[in-house]
């Protein structure tokens, strides 16, 4: 969780992108498989989440678009925040089974100002029924001052909630 918390930070201090870090790795021999950070803006593309962005690197690097494939070792995905809920969908089908997470998305709409969408009341349920382990609030405080250091230096908050 820290390398991907560090690599969220550089994300913010480079003015490359969102404040938002993921990583994908190898459950039993913590082989790091890809990365992704947020780049909505810079590439204008509401899709570029840091997850989104981790799991298609991943299944691009293994030619597989299933990460759970029967032939595979087992994935986790590591993110700097509780997914919103475009990645939750796209984790749910990206074949990984492990998802362990930082800031919360209380945090992150209100340290950020980020909206989250309509994630379930039962998110975690959710993954667990398919077979998805979640470990939320890892580092948490860590993650919420990441979030805070992208409110801090001024970082665009793209798609508040929209009324």
């Amino acid at each position: 969780m820290r390398f991907v918390l560090a690599l969220t930070e550089r994300n913010i201090r480079e003015k490359t992108g969102g404040p938002f870090g993921s990583a994908v790795f190898e459950i039993a021999s913590g082989r790091l498989v890809s990365v992704g950070v947020n780049v909505v803006v810079q590439q204008n593309c509401s899709a570029a989440h840091a997850e989104m962005m981790a799991l298609m690197l991943a299944q691009k690097e293994l030619s597989n678009f299933d990460l759970g494939a029967a032939d595979f070792p087992a994935h986790r995905l590591v993110t700097s925040g509780k997914m919103c809920a475009m990645c939750l969908g796209n984790v749910c089908w990206s074949g990984v089974k492990e998802v362990l997470s930082s800031a919360e998305p209380e945090d992150v709409e209100s340290i950020a100002g980020f909206d989250e969408g309509p994630t379930p009341p039962d998110y975690n349920a959710q993954l667990e029924s398919r077979g998805i382990r979640i470990v939320p609030g890892l580092l948490r405080s860590e993650g919420q001052r990441v979030l805070q250091l992208y409110v801090d230096l001024g970082g665009l908050v793209y798609n508040p909630e929209r009324n």
